[in-house]
């Protein structure tokens, strides 16, 4: 446990004195226009958050830049007051939602439904705290059934059951981890705990309907939903 926490202390170190300059964060007219250039071109799916990954047909949304991301806007993904309302068929993040905190929670799912379609899908993979601390004492579950996430819009090439995702079995570091974030990287603490009755009540009270969640007791929490219309809203 220590030898790893020395490890990331010392990574962490290296990565904060050879990070490149923050970019510019556009706003106003000027992002919205660079997202309508995508828009046009038929991106319709945002993956927030996702920094080096290039899902198919997804285009990233993210605070930093990445010259490994072959398409991206830098963005503060808190304020997507720039993305037009009803212009996007799916909003995707992996391991993003525990770094805001809950009432950012809430305001992010208020822009989702805002910005998707009708119809459209949100697809979240997180840490749970529930399954994580079951993993603790018990043998881990890892999420399983991708096909069937995949057939309801999870994104085939995102990461998703991974074994090695258990290695906080009966390790303290390790459940530290998983439910605060990384040691001694203060821009990579986590800020909320989701379990999944936070989640299910976040998507019913802002207009989602829940097409398919993980396991209670799964270590990372999946969840594919879809907006409802803000008339069977008003009527839930």
């Amino acid at each position: 446990m220590y030898r790893r926490i020395g490890w990331l202390r010392l990574r962490n170190r290296f990565a904060k004195q050879h990070r490149s300059k923050e970019a510019q964060i556009k706003r106003g007219p000027e992002l919205e226009k660079e997202l309508r250039t995508w828009l046009d071109k038929g991106y319709d799916k945002i993956n927030l958050g996702g920094g080096r990954k290039n899902l198919a047909d997804f285009l990233n949304i993210d605070f930093l830049p990445h010259s490994s991301a072959h398409r991206e806007v830098v963005a503060n993904i808190l304020d997507l007051s720039f993305v037009p309302s009803e212009s996007l068929s799916h909003v995707h993040s992996n391991h993003v939602i525990e770094h805001l905190t809950d009432s950012d929670i809430v305001k992010q799912f208020e822009q989702y439904h805002r910005i998707l379609k009708p119809q459209g899908i949100i697809t979240i993979r997180c840490p749970s705290a529930l399954g994580v601390a079951f993993g603790l004492w018990f043998k881990p579950i890892i999420e399983k059934d991708k096909q069937g996430f995949v057939d309801l819009g999870f994104p085939p090439d995102e990461d998703f059951g991974n074994p090695l995702d258990g290695w906080f079995h009966k390790d303290l570091y390790g459940f530290l981890h998983w439910i605060f974030g990384d040691v001694g990287n203060i821009e990579n603490q986590h800020l909320s705990i989701v379990t999944p009755t936070k989640m299910m009540s976040w998507l019913r009270t802002n207009g989602f309907e829940l097409l398919a969640i993980s396991e209670p007791e799964s270590a990372n929490l999946v969840v594919v939903a879809r907006k409802i219309s803000d008339r069977a809203l008003r009527h839930a």
